[in-house]
């Protein structure tokens, strides 16, 4: 045997996969995100005050303003800001609902990717409910409907549907933690930084 076979040093050993970061999320999906999650968060807390109603309305139009931005930004914006995109993920409950029938729901790849498919979901009920709910609190700010019970019964809608935003809200924040513990730093670096890693062919 040769020395160069004997010899470690002179072994061939296969190149490591470089490490590529894919782009996910763009700029504008990621600040409008930002700037909901903020503006919704100040709104809910001033809700119930007198002394901040000012703060709770101007922090409405703020909601209303970023939520403008980002119905323009779904048809203008990049292939993953575009409402295609969201509605196909929201459209396949089916697929998730054939998994559930044929027995594979206690697969572990299951619920990774119908917590997935849910967040997709969340996120469309959201961007909904805060629109009726800014209509309806608009409305009745300005008194459109007079000062009766109509008006009364648009403020239960306003603040019926201000809970409704913050419960989907915490599941959608729920399930991205459940998303981090299983799948690990991956799982909010898309949203956090606008890539993920993937692994390029050695």
């Amino acid at each position: 045997m040769t020395d160069s076979v004997l010899n470690p040093i002179h072994l061939e050993l296969p190149a490591p996969r470089p490490t590529q970061c894919k782009p996910v999320v763009d700029l504008g999906t990621r600040m409008a995100h930002a700037s909901m999650a903020l503006a919704f968060l100040i709104s809910y807390v001033t809700s119930e005050s007198e002394y901040w109603r000012l703060v709770h309305v101007y922090s409405g139009y703020s909601l209303a303003g970023v939520l403008a931005f980002r119905l323009v930004w779904g048809w203008v914006g990049p292939a993953s800001a575009r409402w295609g995109l969201l509605l196909r993920r929201v459209a396949m409950w089916r697929v998730w609902a054939t998994k559930i029938k044929q027995g594979e729901w206690l697969s572990r790849n299951f619920w990774v990717g119908a917590s997935s498919w849910v967040l997709s979901a969340a996120v469309l009920c959201i961007y909904v409910f805060c629109t009726v709910a800014i209509a309806s609190g608009w409305a009745t700010y300005n008194e459109l409907l007079g000062d009766g019970w109509l008006n009364d019964a648009l403020q239960e809608l306003h603040e019926g549907l201000g809970n409704a935003v913050m419960a989907v809200v915490c599941l959608h924040v729920g399930l991205v933690v459940m998303l981090r513990v299983w799948r690990g730093p991956q799982a909010l670096r898309p949203m956090w930084r606008g890539y993920a890693n993937t692994s390029g062919r050695g």
